[in-house]
Protein backbone atom coordinates (compact mmCIF):
# COMPACT_ATOMS: atom_id res chain seq x y z
CA UNK A 1 0.00 0.00 0.00
CA UNK A 2 0.91 3.79 -0.10
CA UNK A 3 0.60 5.86 2.87
CA UNK A 4 0.40 9.41 2.84
CA UNK A 5 1.30 11.53 6.04
CA UNK A 6 -0.40 14.95 6.20
CA UNK A 7 1.14 16.87 9.40
CA UNK A 8 -1.69 20.02 10.65
CA UNK A 9 -1.07 23.28 11.06
CA UNK A 10 2.20 24.63 11.92
CA UNK A 11 3.82 21.21 11.50
CA UNK A 12 6.37 20.02 9.48
CA UNK A 13 6.25 16.42 8.24
CA UNK A 14 7.11 13.38 10.78
CA UNK A 15 6.14 15.81 13.59
CA UNK A 16 4.93 13.88 17.05
CA UNK A 17 4.34 10.00 15.93
CA UNK A 18 4.11 10.92 12.30
CA UNK A 19 8.43 9.87 11.62
CA UNK A 20 7.79 6.67 14.09
CA UNK A 21 4.47 5.34 12.35
CA UNK A 22 6.02 5.96 8.82
CA UNK A 23 9.50 3.57 9.86
CA UNK A 24 7.21 0.90 11.37
CA UNK A 25 5.03 1.01 8.04
CA UNK A 26 7.90 0.76 5.68
CA UNK A 27 9.23 -2.26 8.23
CA UNK A 28 5.80 -3.56 7.20
CA UNK A 29 6.88 -3.31 3.28
CA UNK A 30 4.49 -0.15 2.63
CA UNK A 31 5.22 2.94 0.29
CA UNK A 32 5.29 5.73 2.73
CA UNK A 33 4.94 9.79 1.72
CA UNK A 34 5.53 12.15 4.57
CA UNK A 35 5.83 15.64 2.59
CA UNK A 36 5.95 18.90 4.71
CA UNK A 37 3.01 20.80 3.15
CA UNK A 38 3.65 24.62 2.16
CA UNK A 39 2.98 27.59 4.63
CA UNK A 40 2.33 25.47 7.23
CA UNK A 41 2.24 28.07 9.72
CA UNK A 42 -0.66 29.94 7.49
CA UNK A 43 -1.75 27.57 4.86
CA UNK A 44 -4.20 27.90 1.64
CA UNK A 45 -6.72 25.11 1.70
CA UNK A 46 -6.46 25.21 -2.48
CA UNK A 47 -2.51 25.04 -2.04
CA UNK A 48 -2.44 22.14 0.72
CA UNK A 49 -5.20 20.14 -1.72
CA UNK A 50 -3.02 21.00 -5.09
CA UNK A 51 0.06 19.59 -3.33
CA UNK A 52 -1.50 16.76 -2.10
CA UNK A 53 -2.31 15.85 -5.90
CA UNK A 54 0.81 16.09 -6.84
CA UNK A 55 2.11 13.57 -5.02
CA UNK A 56 -0.57 11.65 -5.71
CA UNK A 57 -1.05 11.82 -9.41
CA UNK A 58 0.86 8.19 -10.34
CA UNK A 59 -0.71 6.57 -6.93
CA UNK A 60 -4.18 4.47 -7.39
CA UNK A 61 -6.49 5.32 -4.75
CA UNK A 62 -7.58 1.83 -4.45
CA UNK A 63 -3.59 1.65 -3.24
CA UNK A 64 -3.80 4.54 -0.92
CA UNK A 65 -4.45 4.74 2.51
CA UNK A 66 -4.24 8.54 3.86
CA UNK A 67 -3.69 9.29 7.75
CA UNK A 68 -3.79 13.06 8.62
CA UNK A 69 -3.36 14.76 12.32
CA UNK A 70 -5.68 17.90 12.87
CA UNK A 71 -6.05 19.65 9.71
CA UNK A 72 -4.47 17.61 7.49
CA UNK A 73 -7.55 15.41 7.57
CA UNK A 74 -9.59 18.03 6.30
CA UNK A 75 -7.14 18.27 2.72
CA UNK A 76 -7.38 14.31 3.42
CA UNK A 77 -11.09 15.41 2.94
CA UNK A 78 -10.95 17.44 0.20
CA UNK A 79 -8.74 15.06 -1.80
CA UNK A 80 -11.54 12.25 -1.29
CA UNK A 81 -14.07 14.24 -2.47
CA UNK A 82 -12.28 15.26 -5.50
CA UNK A 83 -11.23 11.59 -6.26
CA UNK A 84 -12.73 9.92 -9.56
CA UNK A 85 -12.42 6.07 -7.71
CA UNK A 86 -12.87 4.93 -4.36
CA UNK A 87 -9.77 5.80 -1.66
CA UNK A 88 -8.75 2.80 0.05
CA UNK A 89 -8.61 4.09 3.62
CA UNK A 90 -8.20 7.14 5.54
CA UNK A 91 -7.63 7.42 9.14
CA UNK A 92 -8.47 10.66 11.04
CA UNK A 93 -6.01 11.84 14.18
CA UNK A 94 -7.63 14.62 16.22
CA UNK A 95 -9.22 15.65 13.05
CA UNK A 96 -12.54 18.02 12.46
CA UNK A 97 -15.58 18.29 9.45
CA UNK A 98 -16.23 21.73 9.50
CA UNK A 99 -15.23 24.90 11.36
CA UNK A 100 -15.56 25.32 14.61
CA UNK A 101 -14.46 28.99 15.20
CA UNK A 102 -11.41 28.81 16.13
CA UNK A 103 -9.01 31.85 15.41
CA UNK A 104 -6.57 29.20 14.13
CA UNK A 105 -7.97 27.68 11.46
CA UNK A 106 -11.37 29.32 11.10
CA UNK A 107 -10.16 31.14 7.87
CA UNK A 108 -9.07 27.47 6.32
CA UNK A 109 -12.50 25.59 7.43
CA UNK A 110 -14.65 28.72 5.84
CA UNK A 111 -13.69 27.81 2.17
CA UNK A 112 -15.69 25.35 1.26
CA UNK A 113 -18.39 22.81 2.99
CA UNK A 114 -17.39 19.01 2.34
CA UNK A 115 -19.99 17.04 1.32
CA UNK A 116 -19.75 13.69 3.64
CA UNK A 117 -22.39 12.20 0.75
CA UNK A 118 -19.46 12.48 -1.72
CA UNK A 119 -16.54 11.45 0.49
CA UNK A 120 -18.09 8.24 1.96
CA UNK A 121 -18.56 7.07 -1.61
CA UNK A 122 -15.33 7.62 -2.84
CA UNK A 123 -14.41 6.22 0.10
CA UNK A 124 -13.92 2.47 1.38
CA UNK A 125 -12.67 2.27 4.99
CA UNK A 126 -12.12 5.04 7.72
CA UNK A 127 -10.78 5.38 11.18
CA UNK A 128 -11.05 7.85 13.26
CA UNK A 129 -8.93 8.50 16.52
CA UNK A 130 -9.37 11.65 18.95
CA UNK A 131 -8.81 12.53 22.75
CA UNK A 132 -11.55 12.97 25.19
CA UNK A 133 -10.08 15.72 26.08
CA UNK A 134 -8.61 17.66 23.09
CA UNK A 135 -7.26 21.17 24.45
CA UNK A 136 -8.19 22.06 20.93
CA UNK A 137 -11.20 20.80 19.26
CA UNK A 138 -14.29 20.23 21.09
CA UNK A 139 -15.34 16.72 21.40
CA UNK A 140 -18.34 17.46 19.96
CA UNK A 141 -16.47 18.37 16.73
CA UNK A 142 -14.16 15.08 16.66
CA UNK A 143 -17.45 13.14 17.37
CA UNK A 144 -19.05 14.90 14.46
CA UNK A 145 -16.22 13.37 12.15
CA UNK A 146 -16.44 9.62 12.99
CA UNK A 147 -20.61 10.29 12.84
CA UNK A 148 -20.23 11.27 9.38
CA UNK A 149 -17.97 8.65 8.36
CA UNK A 150 -19.95 6.86 9.72
CA UNK A 151 -17.67 4.91 12.23
CA UNK A 152 -17.51 4.70 15.96
CA UNK A 153 -14.39 6.43 17.15
CA UNK A 154 -11.93 5.20 18.69
CA UNK A 155 -11.73 7.74 21.70
CA UNK A 156 -8.26 7.85 23.67
CA UNK A 157 -8.89 8.64 27.56
CA UNK A 158 -6.44 11.63 28.37
CA UNK A 159 -5.23 11.84 24.95
CA UNK A 160 -5.38 15.23 24.65
CA UNK A 161 -5.07 16.51 20.71
CA UNK A 162 -2.89 13.02 20.22
CA UNK A 163 0.50 15.12 19.72
CA UNK A 164 3.76 15.32 21.56
CA UNK A 165 2.19 17.78 23.76
CA UNK A 166 0.45 14.91 25.22
CA UNK A 167 3.57 12.09 24.94
CA UNK A 168 2.37 10.67 21.62
CA UNK A 169 5.91 10.04 20.20
CA UNK A 170 4.75 6.61 19.11
CA UNK A 171 1.12 5.40 18.77
CA UNK A 172 1.30 1.43 18.84
CA UNK A 173 -2.75 1.28 18.82
CA UNK A 174 -2.21 3.63 15.51
CA UNK A 175 -0.49 2.21 13.52
CA UNK A 176 -2.22 -1.50 14.58
CA UNK A 177 -5.46 0.17 13.03
CA UNK A 178 -3.46 0.92 9.77
CA UNK A 179 -2.19 -2.36 9.19
CA UNK A 180 -5.74 -3.76 10.22
CA UNK A 181 -6.79 -2.35 7.02
CA UNK A 182 -4.66 -2.94 4.57
CA UNK A 183 -5.90 -5.66 1.97
CA UNK A 184 -2.66 -8.43 2.75
CA UNK A 185 -3.85 -8.40 6.32
CA UNK A 186 -8.02 -8.50 5.49
CA UNK A 187 -7.02 -11.32 3.17
CA UNK A 188 -4.74 -13.41 5.67
CA UNK A 189 -7.75 -12.85 8.37
CA UNK A 190 -10.23 -13.86 5.80
CA UNK A 191 -8.42 -17.57 5.77
CA UNK A 192 -7.34 -17.58 9.63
Amino acid sequence: MHILILHGIGAEAGAHWQRWLGHELEKEGHTVHMPDLPDASHPDRFDWLEYVKGILQDIPPAQLIIVGHSLGVVTALDFIEQSHTKVHGLVSVSGFPRDYGSELNSYFMKEKELDFMIINAMLETAIVWYGDNDPYVPQVTLQSLADELEVTAHVVSRGGHLNTEAGYEVFPALLESIVEICPTNIHLKNHE
